[in-house]
This record gives C-alpha cells, sequence and structure tokens, in this order.
C-alpha cells in the first residue's frame, strides 16, 4: 500500500525523491520520510500527515546529496507517527530502510533480536526488517559492528570510507528476505556506499527505472515519468543495488540477471492536474476516452483472439473474484452474461474467494480483475485457481503486474494512469473489457446480443457531450450535510447503486447504503424517514412500473427522491431528476455513471475535503 522510490546519480536526489513521492502519495499519505547520505553521514527527515509537510521541512535546506530513498506511508502497524513513519534505521544508524508490504512473521523476528539484546523504539514490522537485516549483515563478524559505528564516528568524511564489501551485503540481504515471510519491497541506504542503493522484492510491486546519468527505482511506474520511460519489473526474491551508471540485479540463487529496460509510452501529462482541480475531476472526464481507448488496444493486440475459443465450449464454469469497484464492475458482467449468454457466474470478494474453498477445476474458467494488477487478494486468487487447473484470465490496467504473470491470458484495459484513489476511469475501462469479453464469449458460442462494441463506443460518446454540473451541483449542495443517503435500484440499476454509493462513502465520508428497490418492504424500509433522501436510479425500461411502485412507497414516507434516469415522464414523481441518455438498457452503465461519479466529487469539495485522498484509504492495496 505504501510507496518506496530511491535514487542514485549525480544530480540532487531529494528533490527528485519529493517530486517522486507526490507521484506515489496516493498509495497512503498518512506520514512520509526521506534518507540520504551526505558528506560519510546517514541522515533521516520525516514527518507525519501529507507529503507536503515533508517538503516544508526539507526545503529551507540545501541537501547536496546524490542518493536517497523516500516513503510515503499507508499505515499498516502502528498508528501515523514520527516514531513509526519510515526510513527505519539500525541501532548505530549505519543502515536505513523503506518498505511496502508486510512483514508477517515480524512479532517472532523481533522477540529472537529482543533476547539478543536489541531495542526498538517503533510499533512496525519495517524497523524489524531494518534491525534483523542489520544483525545478520554483522552476524559473521560480531565486533565488526562495534567497529563500523565507532569508525563513522570519527570518520564522516566520504573520503575515508570503510566498506563492507558488496557481495556480503546482498548475501546478508538474501538471507534476511529468505526468513521474512510476507509481501515486501524494500530499499536500504548503507554508510560507506555514498552512491548506491540496495533492494529486494517479493509480492509487492518494485520497478528499475534508467535514465540519462543515473538509474531510480519506484512502486510504480507513474512515480518516475518526467525522469525516464524506459523500465525493468523485478521479479519476486530479486535482489540487488543501482548506482549512478550501473543497476545490478540477482536471482534468487544470486545469479546476475541481464536486465532489459522496455519502453512505456505514458505522457508526462498524464499525471499532471493541467487545468482541473483534482485528479478526481480530472479521471471523470477522462472516462469516456478510457473505453474507447480499452477497446482499441484489446482489438490492435487481438488480446480476446489469444484466449482459446475451445474453453467455452462445452461444460465449463465461470468465475469472477475482484476487490471494491473492481467487483462492482464484475456485477454488472454477471447480470449480462446471464441475462443473455444464459451462463451461470459465480462472483466472490477476492478476500473471501480462498476461504470458502471454492470448486474449480479443468474446465473453470476464472475472470480477475484489478486496475493495479498489484491487489493482494486478488492475485492469491489467481494462484489458487492456477493451482486447480482452472484458465485463469486477468483484467488490468497495468502493465508487467504481477497478476499478468500468474493467469494464462491478458485482457487489457486502457485508462492511463489513475491517480485519485476512487476509481472512476478505470471502472468504466473494466466494462468495457468486460463486455468485449462477453461479445468474444457470445460469438464463440453462436448466442446473439443486444449490444455491440460499436453501440458501446457510441454510448460512451453521446453521454461525454452532456453537461451535468449545474444539476449536479444543486443536489450536491442540497444533501451535503446529511448522514446518511441511500440507494435504490432494480436489476442492473442496483449494481450501478452499488458502485455509487461506494463512490460517494469513500470522498464524503457520508454513509450511504445501496438497496435493491424490490427489497425495501422486506426491512430496509424502516430506514426510511421524513426528509430521507433516496438516490434512485431507473434505467431499464422493463422495470419503469415496478420500480415507480417503490418511488410511491418512498414518497408516502415524506423521504426526498433524487431520480437518475432518461424517462422525464417521471419528473413529476420526484423531489430532483437528473436527465440521463436513452441507451440500449443493456449499456446503461455508460451512460448513468458519469453524473453519479460527479456527483460524489462535488459532495466532497463542497464539504473541503480532498477526493484525491480520502482518509485510510490507499489506491493500491498490496496488502491483505
Amino acid at each position: 500500500m505504501c510507496g518506496i522510490v530511491g535514487y542514485s546519480g549525480y544530480l540532487l536526489a531529494v528533490p527528485r525523491i519529493l517530486n517522486c513521492l507526490s507521484a506515489l502519495e496516493y498509495r497512503g499519505y498518512d506520514s512520509s520520510g526521506i534518507a540520504y547520505l551526505n558528506g560519510g553521514k546517514l541522515e533521516v527527515a520525516k514527518r507525519v500527515g501529507k507529503l507536503e509537510n515533508l517538503a516544508n521541512h526539507l526545503k529551507t535546506k540545501t541537501i547536496p546529496a546524490s542518493c536517497a530513498i523516500g516513503h510515503t506511508r499507508w499505515a499498516t502497524h502502528g498508528e501515523p507517527s514520527i516514531e513509526n513513519a519510515h526510513p527505519h534505521t539500525d541501532e548505530n544508524n549505519v543502515i536505513a530502510l523503506v518498505h511496502n508490504g508486510i512483514l508477517e512473521n515480524y512479532t517472532d523476528i523481533k522477540k529472537s533480536l529482543e533476547g539478543k539484546g536489541v531495542t526498538f523504539y517503533s510499533e512496525t514490522d519495517t524497523e524489524v526488517f531494518a534491525k534483523f537485516f542489520s544483525w545478520n549483515l554483522f552476524d559473521e563478524n560480531p565486533e565488526l559492528k562495534e567497529y563500523y559505528a565507532k569508525y563513522y564516528a570519527m570518520h564522516n568524511t566520504v573520503h575515508n570510507t570503510f566498506k563492507i564489501s558488496k557481495k556480503r551485503i546482498i548475501k546478508a540481504l538474501k538471507h534476511t528476505i529468505s526468513m521474512c515471510e510476507g509481501a515486501f519491497a524494500i530499499a536500504i541506504l548503507i554508510k560507506g556506499y555514498e552512491d548506491t542503493v540496495f533492494f529486494a522484492k517479493r509480492k509487492s510491486p518494485l520497478i528499475l527505472g534508467k535514465c540519462d546519468e543515473s538509474f531510480m527505482l519506484a512502486s510504480d511506474i507513474p512515480a518516475l515519468l518526467g525522469y525516464t520511460n524506459k523500465f525493468y519489473t523485478i521479479d519476486d526474491d530479486e535482489l540487488g543495488f543501482i548506482e549512478p551508471d550501473k543497476a545490478s540485479v540477482f536471482d534468487v540463487n544470486l545469479k546476475p540477471k541481464k536486465l532489459k529496460f522496455h519502453n512505456v509510452s505514458i505522457a508526462p501529462e498524464q499525471v499532471m492536474l493541467g487545468e482541473y482541480h483534482h485528479f478526481m475531476e480530472k479521471e471523470i472526464e477522462e472516462g469516456a476516452g478510457s473505453v474507447l481507448s480499452t477497446i482499441s488496444r484489446i482489438e490492435k493486440i487481438r488480446a480476446l483472439e489469444k484466449i482459446p475459443a475451445q474453453i467455452f465450449s462445452g461444460d465449463f464454469n465461470l468465475h469472477i473474484s475482484a476487490c471494491g469497484t473492481a467487483l462492482n464492475a464484475g456485477l454488472i458482467a454477471k447480470y449480462i452474461i446471464e441475462n443473455q449468454l444464459r451462463i451461470p457466474v459465480d462472483i466472490d470478494y477476492a478476500s473471501e474467494f480462498r476461504y470458502k474453498k471454492p470448486l474449480l477445476n479443468n474446465k473453470s474458467v476464472c475472470l480477475f480483475i484489478s486496475q493495479s494488477g498489484e491487489t493482494a487478494d486478488t492475485i492469491s486468487c489467481a494462484e489458487l485457481a492456477k493451482s486447480a487447473g482452472a484458465t485463469s484470465i486477468a483484467i488490468t490496467n497495468v502493465a508487467a503486474t504481477r497478476l499478468e504473470s500468474i493467469t494464462d491470458y491478458l485482457i487489457p484495459t486502457s485508462a492511463g494512469p489513475e491517480i485519485a484513489v476512487a476509481s472512476t476511469k478505470a471502472y468504466l475501462a473494466q466494462l468495457a473489457a468486460l463486455y468485449d469479453f462477453v461479445t468474444y464469449v457470445a460469438k464463440n458460442k453462436g448466442i446473439p446480443l443486444e449490444f455491440s462494441m460499436d453501440s458501446v463506443k457510441n454510448s460512451v460518446i453521446k453521454n461525454n457531450g452532456v453537461d451535468y454540473s449545474v444539476q449536479i451541483r444543486e443536489v450536491a449542495g442540497l444533501i451535503k450535510d446529511y448522514e446518511s443517503i441511500y440507494f435504490i435500484g432494480r436489476g442492473i440499476d442496483y449494481f450501478l447503486a452499488v458502485e455509487s454509493a461506494l463512490k460517494l462513502k469513500e470522498v464524503s465520508y457520508i454513509h450511504c447504503e445501496a438497496l435493491p428497490a424490490g427489497e425495501l418492504k422486506h426491512g430496509s424500509l424502516a430506514l426510511i424517514k421524513q426528509d430521507s433522501i433516496v438516490i434512485a436510479l431507473l434505467t431499464q425500461s422493463a422495470l419503469i412500473e415496478k420500480m415507480l411502485n417503490n418511488i410511491h412507497e418512498i414518497n408516502s414516507r415524506g423521504a426526498k427522491i433524487i431520480l437518475f434516469s432518461p424517462f422525464t415522464e417521471l419528473k413529476p414523481f420526484v423531489f430532483k431528476f437528473i436527465e440521463v441518455p436513452k441507451v440500449n438498457d443493456s449499456l446503461a452503465p455508460f451512460s448513468v455513471i458519469k453524473p453519479l461519479q460527479i456527483l460524489a466529487y462535488k459532495i466532497a469539495v463542497s464539504k473541503n475535503l480532498d477526493p484525491d485522498k480520502p482518509r485510510n484509504l490507499a489506491k493500491s492495496v498490496t496488502v491483505e
């Protein structure tokens, strides 16, 4: 969940680290910190809260360091505090380490180290990582540890430097990670190596970037855009180091890897705000483009044709697994597949999939949806499916991810970098990929559909030209101070209500609940009272009469209904009416979701909240 970055080169390191961390802050913003080597000294700066607090602290300092590591934190072990913020150091301030992930056996390691006299100042598993590595580095020659610390107390200059060999450091790092359980990507500075960042990785993302006269590492590609478009993805249990003119990577057996850096065509402006106030606002407006780009890319690389048609013949069973917004996209796909292809679909939260002992075999086809391709729960599900002999298909928005490496086939989305924590354009891109998948299965089974991919594109273009700003701003002002808001819908509208409620609660901190409209009288109607706000979705022409009955039920309790619908004849029955374009019922997600996303955004802004960085949340959930 956290973000890490490292730089080794000939330019000032600290400004670069801060700039890169700003592009990673969506991964966590509880605290941040930097460690750098300066004239033989290892120095650490940390601050609680958003990155700007650290930047303001450092801007008055002139720091000539050309090698540094940085971290922005989403708290897992220990509250946000200076003590728990990264980087963490060993007892003699010889080593500084930043970490993304979770060290699952840290309590056992910590107890072992405490038994050897090691003391701890924080609640984090990362401090345990730093001190465990330090212990392993000096373990073969314990007196070296004391000498090393005393030497640097006497000789804090880069010109008079005692060094442990890199070979020994790498061996000690390999030994350390071999005894660690969990997911981690780590970057390390060590006194004596003024120009070197050491690293290791398992199950958490880590990439190297090759610049003109430097090398960098980071949790995500967007962090390094503007500096390079040449990247190498570190594999699990690989480790190594970067220097100004060299990157060295070793496999699990410490054999050197031959590095092939790949060009990634992401323009820096894709991760810049431009004329917008927030990334969420920008990304909502980019939603239509993400759909069109996704459809075009899938067609261009013939992604679907690479999936053998025969796996959809005969008695196959289909499973969808994902988390959060990605799961909500999967709910739409399940509805369309069952409704039009008459194929049953099992769908599960990825966090629950493994533990229910799913019925998987070699006739199973599993779809795993993840914007980042690094979602820990979803990856675990993919590993389970693979072990059961199922065919696995990934839908991801990021290239060369761990999910892609595990699964058999890839259906890529093309939303571009999504910086805001609350997903908007990536959700639409996932829907585009899923609808394309449905058309591929239908074609192979000879089943006619109520839509085509051309009609998907047309519906998106049609909706993109509608200006909702005035209507949505008025509605946002009316409901921003409510403590609870209810969403209702029937059929496909209910699943859109689920995603819309999630979006609003994520960024506004208002309790939101999505209810199947037909289930109101079976309990949920007890929540509706005078002046309650109910947001109703009605796009399905076959359900107008049924939905109108539910609207009457709510009106009779004195609640205020805000209806999103193309059916203008219903306007007299509701408190506020937001008209959306009329499209084929199957394509409703592409016509109605944008104004609902705008509503969530406008309410957050009206409450003076930061919609890009909602409290307690991070973009990429790389830990379970």
